[in-house]
């Protein structure tokens, strides 16, 4: 085996055009391959991570729906949307009061969010209720609200990692945040989470605090109900709302489990485009690594004959071309991941959403594509080499 591998090495090297032409199209069709698996890999670990950190299934209680409503004419309904009410405190308190949510605990319970302007183009974050519903990010320093903190508004806020005190300064806890003019005490500060591809808070850039239902303006508000049965919530919140039989909803109810459908389609789309155009490549690739080889065997016929004349079999001389395609095709693959390697740790300086390795599973599955093209493409060159007669072969 090793001195296949040594033969092969060295007639590679003895037409280095050729087998850098051929190294090439294997390498960007592996490529694209890699690269679309790990693209796939990452951002389904992102979604399900973010899934996770809500604890379940939440449903939110919305003005518009997370799924596009079209009308005949295929245009998005925004101007309905728009005359909606936003859902309010009021609303919330109702649905918490007759239980229209899992009773207590981390994953139960029902919370209330309002996204507000801060001044100087910034926002915070209000939150009523089981506010861990909302962001469930593990907290570096510091705790969390109290129950009696919440009720009463308290002027104490949570902040992500990146908050700053002032230019340049991180923020501590103890330390004072001003917010519209009011100042407020920093009790706890979020562990850093990075891109999250499924969260309705940027947790490392997050300012939490207690609901006021009082100040405005309101960027966004929502109802957070962990364990809702959606039915139950549609009729209490049309009965809040005063709704007639004959009229619509004027209200959303959102899972986020739609999105995790709409991203598991784009993941398959994705990957279905990285296999199709890595295999055309693979294609180009695989036809230079037989064109390649059959030009080697005319250029080698007397040493095939040689070899054939002094009895060598003629597997062994399809093993030897066989053995020049399988290392010429996995070295393409090898250039390949590692070209998508490189891509990897170039981008992890600038986002925290693709890993910086890449996944075992795509390493494998490139280089046995690779692997196996070699060998599909490197059989009738080999077949062609051993069939040939010794004498015909001195001769030519």
């Amino acid at each position: 085996m090793l001195a296949v591998l040594a033969q092969a090495l060295k007639e590679l090297r003895a037409d280095r055009f050729r087998t850098r032409l051929s190294l090439a199209g294997v390498a960007v069709g592996i490529f694209s391959i890699v690269a679309a698996l790990t693209l796939v890999d990452a951002v389904r670990r992102s979604v399900a991570e973010g899934f996770s950190a809500y604890g379940g299934d939440v449903l939110f209680v919305d003005r518009e729906p997370l799924e596009p409503d079209l009308d005949e004419d295929g245009r998005f309904r925004w101007w309905a949307y728009a005359q909606r009410p936003a859902v309010s405190w009021r609303e919330y308190r109702y649905l918490a009061e007759r239980g229209a949510a899992a009773p207590g605990g981390a994953a139960g319970g029902a919370a209330f969010s309002e996204i507000a302007f801060a001044g100087y183009g910034a926002s915070c974050t209000e939150v009523a209720g089981n506010w861990r519903l909302l962001v469930n990010a593990p907290l570096a320093a510091g705790r969390g609200f109290t129950e009696r903190e919440l009720l009463d508004g308290a002027p104490v806020v949570i902040v992500g990692s990146e908050v700053e005190a002032r230019k340049g300064v991180p923020i501590r806890v103890g330390e004072a945040l001003w917010i519209d003019g009011s100042r407020y005490e920093v009790i706890g500060i979020f562990a850093k989470v990075g891109m999250n591809t499924v969260c309705t808070v940027d947790v490392d850039r997050a300012r939490l605090l207690p609901c006021r239902p009082s100040r405005g303006p309101w960027l966004r508000s929502s109802i957070l109900l962990a364990g809702a049965d959606e039915a139950k919530v549609r009729a209490l919140m049309r009965e809040c709302r005063r709704l007639t039989p004959l009229q619509e909803d004027n209200f959303a109810l959102n899972r986020l489990s739609f999105l995790l459908d709409e991203m598991n389609d784009l993941f398959k789309q994705v990957a279905r485009l990285g296999w199709i155009v890595g295999l055309f490549s693979l294609l180009v690739g695989g036809f230079g690594i037989a064109n390649m080889l059959f030009v080697s065997v005319e250029e080698r016929r007397p040493q095939i004959g040689i070899c054939r004349a002094l009895g060598a079999r003629r597997r062994v001389i399809e093993r030897q071309f066989l053995g020049e395609a399988a290392v010429l095709s996995v070295l393409g693959g090898a250039v390949g991941v590692l070209v998508v390697q490189g891509i990897l740790l170039l981008l992890r300086f600038f986002s925290d959403l693709l890993p910086a390795f890449l996944p075992l599973k795509a390493i494998a599955a490139g280089l046995a594509v690779s692997l196996l093209l070699g060998l599909l493409f490197g059989v009738f060159p080999a077949r062609h080499a051993a069939r040939l007669h010794p004498v015909d072969l001195i001769k030519g």
